[in-house]
């Protein structure tokens, strides 16, 4: 009973820190401030910039579909499925979707299952 009660503690453990270290990863693109304003107003360079911001502030991990898409607008990319949500962000790359990151939120029932960037930031 105990070696699964330790086995699930150590899985949450590090399934946090994993989310954490993504989010790092977009310190990489910068860390300007995220507003609503801003991002529908911004380049896809320059939303880049925001997405730490805006992941540090947003709880995005099992937000409705819909409310991600009140603060992103419509999504700009496509990935794979109709229901994930995706939007080009900057980042001086090159991928099969094209120029810069490509940030997805694989949706699950309505809800933001997970995000992740094609390809990965470095």
């Amino acid at each position: 009973m105990w070696k699964k009660i330790y086995l699930l503690t150590a899985a949450l453990v590090l399934s946090a820190c994993s989310e954490q270290q993504s989010n790092d990863a977009f310190l990489a693109l910068g860390d300007q401030a995220f507003s609503q304003s801003a991002w529908s107003e911004a380049d896809e360079s320059t939303r880049g910039t925001m997405v730490y911001s805006f992941l540090k502030e947003y709880s995005v991990t099992g937000m409705k579909s819909e409310t991600l898409i009140d603060l992103l607008g419509e999504p700009t990319g496509y990935h794979e499925y109709d229901h994930d949500l995706a939007y080009f962000i900057g980042g001086n790359v090159q991928s099969q979707y094209g120029e810069g990151y490509l940030l997805v939120f694989f949706i699950k029932d309505g809800i933001v299952d997970e995000y992740r960037t094609f390809p990965a930031i470095d």
